[in-house]
């Protein structure tokens, strides 16, 4: 008898996770309209945001980056952690934007990227990202906005392991994607015709971060640069 009581026990158990599990699988996909904002949209909203300006100067990618992240539809939720354009977690989504998954997935794409640029911002003045700002390549990639993002997008904490372990193979998430992955994708995924300044974004990637005070753009060779001062001027 007992050991009836205990097998019932376990269905009901068994069973009310499966109900549970369902509960949570259903309000997996989709909050409110499907949207498809291109990378040019993404990048407009990204300057129009509160992000640091030198993150803004190499913005193209950015775009790229809210493309490969959720291809554009401001409602995504991955069905596990994260929601909207760049995919901000749970606790971020609370923090940064003030309210639950769902109400961040219907908020306009301004204010979506608002919250994410805020928390980017915040993100900045950790340890792991200003090792990374101060390096013009790591692991034989451009440093530049979309692996700024990248490093904080999986978390300061992951990036800090791969910069520890000198590759970009220090930290991989579940899925088998590491913060030099993405930015490489957020990159391959800019809109071809935008443009930072004078530099055309895409794959090659816009500026670098040679020094701890921000992004350079691409300065020009001495021999190309319009001011020449004569060694008796100096």
């Amino acid at each position: 008898m007992r050991t009836r009581l205990v097998s019932l026990l376990f269905i009901f158990v068994f069973c009310a996770g499966l109900l549970w599990l369902g509960s949570e699988l259903a309000t997996a996909g989709q909050y409110c309209e499907r949207t498809h904002y291109s990378a040019q949209d993404i990048t407009d909203a990204v300057r129009n945001s509160p992000l640091r300006d030198d993150l803004k100067g190499t913005s193209c990618s950015l775009g790229g980056l809210g493309r490969f992240e959720s291809g554009g539809n401001k409602g995504n939720y991955n069905g596990s952690c994260c929601t909207g354009i760049f995919q901000l977690n749970n606790a971020n989504v609370q923090k940064y934007a003030g309210t639950d998954r769902a109400g961040y997935g219907c908020m306009s794409l301004q204010k979506q990227v608002n919250s994410w640029a805020r928390l980017t911002n915040d993100g900045y003045n950790s340890p792991a990202v200003r090792q990374l700002a101060s390096l013009s390549t790591f692991d034989s990639q451009k440093v530049d906005a979309s692996f700024i993002a990248a490093c904080i997008q999986l978390g300061t904490g992951n990036c800090q392991k791969m910069l520890n372990s000198g590759k970009c193979s220090g930290f991989a998430d579940i899925n088998g994607t590491t913060i030099c992955k993405m930015a490489n994708n957020a990159r391959a995924m800019a809109d071809p015709n935008c443009q930072n300044g004078q530099a055309v974004c895409g794959p090659s990637g816009p500026g670098d971060f040679p020094t701890s005070t921000g992004i350079a753009a691409n300065p020009p060779t001495a021999a190309s640069a319009s001011i020449v001062v004569n060694p008796s001027d100096v």
